[in-house]
């Protein structure tokens, strides 16, 4: 009888893309060292260029992931190219998910913020700043800023067999409370913990820091009780500026307005 073939299972062609962003995000990745690396073996790594300047070839992927913001009219084409050939495309963080502290650009002054950089700002573009989804369709969101790298080994499997994971719906305050944090709340520190999407370990609150909704709104998240809850501890306006660190201001926002 002659020999069986082995037959090769194809590994899934994954490109991780660079929009306008300080990269933050993708080195999360290269910091989870030997466990990155067994991620990229498993996988067709087509595009990374905090590895390398690889050649793509143009074909078709099953994954991609995507950092940052489309700023220029170059990201915006790379962002539609690649959403063109993706089967699943992934937000690879809070600017590319939420606008991120770029945002705050939007809230204050506009397209004139642009001169408190430039001295001469002729022939320089300078756009809103917009969330990725408003250019494309994004199938799955990796939240925060940075991403947790932990989270982004659990769910990185369901995603290369095409399946769209699920976060649970569980606020920050869930971790804060394994680790035996005392509730900043209780000492009239003005924290978002309650109505932001947890799985970042709660490390600010852990550090007694105020969580500041880098992850974003969890989808049952009370922002009107949020509120309520902090009238005692900030103003309004203290309430709003803190909400434009991340990006989560137009959120709260359209949250408030649908309730």
């Amino acid at each position: 009888m002659p020999a069986k073939k082995t037959i090769k299972s194809k590994k899934p062609r994954v490109a991780i893309v660079s929009l306008t962003s300080c990269e933050g995000c993708q080195f999360i990745l290269l910091d989870l060292g030997e466990r990155f690396l067994k991620f990229a073996e498993e996988i067709e790594l087509v595009d990374f260029r905090l590895i390398e300047d690889m050649e793509d070839d143009n074909k078709k992927l099953d994954l991609v992931l995507v950092e940052g913001n489309p700023v220029t009219e170059e990201n915006i084409k790379t962002l539609k190219e690649a959403r063109k050939r993706a089967k699943i495309l992934a937000a690879l963080g809070n600017c590319a998910a939420m606008g991120g502290v770029p945002e705050m650009k939007n809230y204050h002054e506009g397209v004139n913020a642009i001169k408190h950089v430039y001295k001469y700002i002729q022939g320089i573009n300078n756009p809103e700043i917009k969330e990725i989804d408003n250019f494309v369709k994004v199938d799955f969101v990796f939240p925060g800023c940075p991403i947790n790298g932990e989270e982004f080994l659990k769910y990185i499997p369901e995603l290369l067999i095409g399946k769209i994971p699920i976060i649970p719906d569980q606020p920050v305050c869930v971790k804060c409370k394994k680790a035996g944090n005392r509730c900043l709340l209780l000492d009239k520190i003005p924290c978002f913990g309650p109505m932001i999407l947890g799985g970042c370990g709660a490390v600010c609150p852990s550090a007694r820091s105020q969580c500041q909704g880098c992850r974003g709104l969890r989808p049952t998240g009370n922002v009107i009780a949020m509120r309520a809850a902090l009238k005692n501890m900030m103003s309004d306006e203290q309430f709003q500026n803190m909400a434009e660190i991340f990006g989560l201001r137009d959120d709260l926002e359209e949250r408030e307005k649908n309730k």
